[in-house]
């Protein structure tokens, strides 16, 4: 089988040497790690776990036409795609380096390079005319996760995160959006601000990479990866210890966490899985600085079941988190006062947001349930 090696590196440090198969893009073996310290915590336990955190760095077979279009650009796997591009992300500051090249950080990374994301712009238009880039031209659309299309751009020099919608409306996007406007009215806890964008007569949602050159992302699955726990700790309290064991305040981080599972809670988000919120660390210091931004809420407000409030009155629904269900959820919940209710958005600031679609059905059902939803957290507040 043939194997190139490489250098896994953060920005311009070597963390260890790797071989990997060009075609498949498996990591095949892993030698000399040179600055243990270093590695990626969703890949510190052992060689094993390492190439677990290759393997789902790459773009998921999963997100819209992925694989299509990887096919028709001679790719046989999202992996080959994410050797192709040095294995760089928007996230973090990993990539690897051929080890017989002088490459470095300030020439490769894609905080400070200018990129074309040409396969984001074909999974927005599959009509798209996309010219052979350069062999040094790379994208984040390898690294980048989720389902839905997504395509990054560059504007005034910032980098800005466009998503697309499963079906034929633009909820998920609106979700977001709402969510973005209850967490402006809250002003509790820091999260990304989505806004809505209309591409091609489709309407989407952007927002601002919340990573930066300085900055790199952790997501919570990663960080309770990298030390093992103990079967009588739950992975709600080992993710707590873990950021507290790496700087950060044990309350601040209770408060974020109690404030997130209750406003998901609010929106019905179904889908706060550990790789939807995390932390962020400097880059430099290897310290964590703080909780990152809440992010991705599009599947919430009943986007996948319209319907759903008007036959259920909502106590038990299932959910893709820690625990799998809401109610389950919200036991962590010590402090209900984390969210104001005198500072939710009202009725007619929900119709302001998601009439931007019309073709999204049952509005005023949506609204009894976040309505129901809102009486559901008041009878918490008062147990």
């Amino acid at each position: 089988m043939e194997q190139k090696t490489y250098y896994l590196m953060h920005r311009d440090d070597p963390v260890c040497i790797i071989s990997i198969d060009p075609i498949s893009g498996n990591l095949l073996r892993v030698a000399k790690m040179t600055e243990v310290e270093l590695l990626p915590p969703g890949g510190r336990i052992d060689a094993e776990a390492l190439r677990t955190w290759w393997h789902r760095r790459a773009v998921p077979v999963t997100q819209d036409r992925i694989l299509r279009i990887l096919e028709e650009k001679g790719f046989s796997s999202p992996q080959e795609y994410l050797v192709r591009n040095l294995g760089l992300s928007l996230s973090d500051h990993y990539w690897i380096k051929p080890i017989d090249t002088e490459m470095c950080w300030q020439d490769v990374n894609l905080f400070t390079n200018d990129f074309r994301d040409s396969i984001g712009e074909m999974l927005f238009n599959p009509e798209a005319e996309i010219p052979e880039l350069p062999a040094n031209a790379f994208s984040p659309s390898s690294s980048t996760q989720g389902n839905l299309r997504k395509k990054w751009v560059i504007m005034d020099g910032k980098r800005y995160l466009i998503k697309g919608n499963h079906g034929g409306n633009a909820q998920e996007s609106l979700n977001e959006v709402f969510a973005s406007l209850i967490h402006r009215k809250q002003q509790k806890q820091p999260y990304v601000d989505y806004r809505p964008l209309m591409v091609d007569d489709q309407m989407n949602c952007i927002c601002e990479c919340f990573t930066s050159d300085t900055l790199e992302f952790i997501p919570a699955a990663d960080l309770i990866r990298s030390e093992k726990r103990s079967n009588s700790v739950s992975v709600y309290e080992h993710f707590i210890f873990l950021c507290v064991k790496n700087g950060l305040d044990e309350s601040a981080v209770r408060s974020f966490l109690e404030y997130q599972i209750i406003t998901d809670y609010l929106m019905t988000n179904t889908d706060r899985h550990l790789n939807n919120f995390g932390v962020l660390r400097d880059t430099n210091s290897l310290k964590l600085v703080g909780m990152a931004p809440i992010f991705d809420s599009g599947n919430s407000m009943f986007w996948d079941h319209p319907m759903l409030p008007a036959h259920s009155n909502l106590t038990n629904i299932s959910v893709n988190s820690i625990l799998k269900k809401e109610s389950a959820m919200m036991s962590y919940v010590k402090n209900f006062r984390q969210l104001d209710l005198l500072k939710l958005p009202n009725r007619e600031e929900l119709f302001q947001v998601y009439s931007q679609d019309p073709l999204i059905p049952c509005l005023d059902i949506i609204a009894d349930g976040y309505q129901k939803k809102i009486c559901l957290l008041e009878q918490w507040m008062t147990r």
